[in-house]
């Protein structure tokens, strides 16, 4: 599996967008397993293309696009034939203005990937927003950097209200996230430490069993598995950018067990931590 670095070809904004020329794809054309942590969109307009995730295949034809989720691990396949597409990818977390949405991050990161990762979308609004989003990336003419802004946060209001991503302002309205909102920032800060249901319940002053029974409604996951979550997520960092054994990362995110770390990663990524580690740059299609 490859990870794919990206750089960002617009001024001022974590961003990567462009549109591909129009060509003869002979024999079809595969971008090979990758992964990154930008969410990625890819308009068709000309041709098809598969997108692949765990066994799962996903296909988008002239007027639709394929939209895949943060830290996914994909390859994609544009059939034989005339092709062009265009492809957009950005960090979500580099639009999240509202501080509550980086307290909740993990909660709606959780939520997006227990869901449907990628989606095929086939709606001509949807579509219309970005292809002026390519547009304005490629004329660069004054003031681009802020329609392009604007067309992402418009990107995203669409998706939102679509329910391919968990809003973060409606998450952080529901009366149970409200009374959740210490401890998942007592989780955000502790992760490594030797956290128990008893210990954080005890800690914030709750009763165990009611919550227990909130941080499952809120989340969406249980103590435990939101726990896991988070130190995954930790790991990811440590995996990409040190040279720490992967024991040795394991323990630094709370987890002492080599074979424990391996299996919750392996739930999230569908990849062993190793393979995670291992990845090269790959373009995309």
């Amino acid at each position: 599996m490859r990870n794919e670095i990206i750089s960002s070809n617009v001024s001022k904004l974590s961003l990567r967008a462009f549109r591909s020329p129009r060509e003869l794809v002979p024999n079809g054309r595969t971008c090979s397993l990758h992964y990154h942590d930008e969410m990625e969109l890819i308009p068709i307009f000309s041709g098809s293309i598969t997108c692949t995730v765990d066994g799962k295949h996903y296909t988008a034809h002239k007027g639709e696009i394929i939209f895949v989720n943060s830290g996914i691990p994909h390859e994609t396949f544009a059939t034989a034939g005339e092709h062009e597409s265009g492809l957009i990818q950005f960090r979500l977390r580099d639009f999240l203005e509202r501080e509550v949405e980086r307290v909740i991050r993990y909660s709606l990161k959780y939520r997006s990937l227990i869901g449907t990762p990628v989606h095929v979308i086939r709606d001509e609004e949807f579509f219309s927003t970005v292809c002026d989003l390519l547009d304005e990336c490629e004329r660069e003419q004054k003031g681009y950097e802020m329609f392009v802004r604007s067309s992402i946060y418009r990107i995203l209001g669409m998706l939102y209200r679509g329910e391919y991503l968990s809003d973060g302002l409606e998450l952080y309205r529901r009366k149970e996230v409200q009374k959740l909102l210490p401890a998942l920032t007592y989780i955000n800060e502790n992760y490594a430490d030797d956290l128990t249901l008893s210990s954080i319940s005890a800690h914030l002053g709750f009763n165990e069993s009611y919550f227990c029974r909130i941080f499952k409604s809120g989340t969406g996951a249980t103590f435990t598995e939101y726990l896991n979550f988070v130190r995954v997520c930790k790991a990811e960092k440590l995996l990409s950018e040190t040279q720490d054994s992967i024991y040795e990362i394991a323990t630094s995110v709370g987890i002492c067990s080599l074979s424990y770390f391996n299996r919750i990663f392996r739930k999230y990524h569908n990849c062993s931590p190793t393979t995670y580690r291992n990845a090269l740059y790959a373009a995309g299609v």
